[in-house]
C-alpha cells in the first residue's frame, strides 16, 4: 500500500465513495453532493497550497484518499475509505502513510475531527496514536509529528 497525490482524474471515484451511504452517516454533512458542485470543490482543493489531498491505493488501485488542510503548523485531516475496502485496516494504514509525508513539513500537529457514532474511523485514529478528546457528539484526535 502507498499514497500518492490526487489529481482531477480521482474526482469522480472520491464523489462516489463520498455520496456512498455510510460514508454520508458518518459524515458532518449527511446529504448527496452533486457532481458539479464536488468537480469544483476538488478542483479548488488541487490548486489550493494549503491542501494536501492524497490517493491510497493497492495492487487493485485506489482505496480511499487523506486529504489534510494546514493551518500554520497544524493540519486538519480528513479521510475516507472505499466501501469495497472497509474493515480491513486500510483507515489506519492510510494515516499512518499521510504521518511519513507530513513528517518532512513545518506541520508539528495533525487533527481530525469524528462523529461520535464513527466508531471505525475514531479506531483508526486511535491505532496511530491519537489523543481523544470529546465534546459532546464531536470526538478530537490530536498528534503531534
Amino acid at each position: 500500500m502507498h499514497i500518492r497525490k490526487a489529481c482531477i482524474e480521482d474526482a469522480l471515484s472520491i464523489l462516489e465513495w463520498r455520496n456512498d451511504e455510510t460514508t454520508r452517516m458518518n459524515s458532518f454533512d449527511h446529504e448527496i453532493i452533486a457532481e458539479e458542485n464536488h468537480i469544483r470543490w476538488f478542483k479548488n482543493k488541487l490548486s489550493d497550497k494549503s491542501c494536501h489531498f492524497f490517493i491510497l491505493e493497492d495492487e487493485e488501485g485506489p482505496a480511499g484518499c487523506v486529504r489534510v488542510d494546514v493551518i500554520k503548523d497544524v493540519g486538519e485531516v480528513s479521510y475516507m475509505i472505499a466501501p469495497g475496502r472497509r474493515g480491513k485496516g486500510y483507515g489506519t494504514k492510510c494515516l499512518s502513510l499521510m504521518e511519513e509525508e507530513f513528517k518532512k513539513t513545518d506541520v508539528k500537529s495533525l487533527v481530525g475531527f469524528v462523529i461520535g457514532q464513527n466508531l471505525a474511523s475514531a479506531k483508526c485514529f486511535e491505532n496511530n496514536d491519537y489523543v481523544k478528546m470529546s465534546a459532546g457528539d464531536v470526538n478530537c484526535f490530536i498528534k503531534n509529528i
